[in-house]
């Protein structure tokens, strides 16, 4: 599983400069302006790379994790992506209330340091259900924070909303095909379980910069 997910990332990597449309020419007086948006670009596509790398680490090893760290069946095993993607699902509908009553920087904050609470109760429970709490946790926490993402990518008021969301969604697609083969190489190295503090700490940095989010001023 993770040889393949690697060869993805591979192939991803190398299309990427075709991937990413090149902005059209900005007249002089522009320029600088250009400069703070694909800063802000570049931010936002960080942040979407963080967030769907944790979510294609839960998608690819949340059961095995389960079965492997708690030593449960494989049906009970299963219960682990189960509730990591009713929680995401659940998340994605109440996304845009969420944020219309606290902002989207809030989403993406609160959201992050919410998945980070859930990967640490992964990493240190002994139970079944707290591990599922976890999961849950991480699924609600994660579920917010791509859509308002790409929203703020799409109002950046460069001139280039196509380009600035086709960026930031080609570098998070990089970023869910990389996270599986990431924990996959980790996995050589120490217990599948302990590889975990990856997603957690990219999680909560993803909160401590969620600022980058916010709607641009005037």
């Amino acid at each position: 599983m993770s040889l393949a997910a690697g060869a993805g990332v591979i192939i991803v990597l190398a299309c990427l400069p075709r991937l990413l449309p090149h902005a059209a020419p900005q007249h002089e007086s522009a320029e600088p302006a250009g400069r703070g948006g694909s800063r802000k670009v570049w931010a936002l596509a960080a942040l979407a790379f963080g967030l769907l790398l944790t979510e294609g680490v839960a998608n690819d090893w949340s059961t095995l994790q389960m079965r492997e760290h708690l030593e449960t069946d494989e049906s009970t095993a299963a219960l682990a992506f189960g509730a990591f993607s009713v929680t995401m699902t659940l998340g994605r509908f109440t996304a845009d209330r969420v944020s219309g009553a606290f902002g989207r920087v809030a989403v993406v904050r609160y959201g992050s340091l919410l998945a980070a609470l859930g990967l640490l109760l992964i990493l240190l429970s002994p139970w079944v259900p707290l591990t599922l709490l976890g999961w849950a946790l991480c699924g609600l926490g994660l579920a917010g924070g791509i859509p308002q993402i790409f929203t703020a990518a799409g109002n950046l008021g460069s001139g280039n909303a196509a380009t600035d969301m086709s960026r930031v969604f080609s570098i998070g697609y990089v970023g869910l095909l990389a996270g599986p083969a990431v924990i996959g190489w980790l996995t050589a190295l120490v217990p599948l379980t302990a590889t975990f503090v990856v997603p957690l700490a990219i999680v909560v940095l993803c909160g401590v910069f969620a600022g980058v989010v916010a709607p641009q001023p005037g």
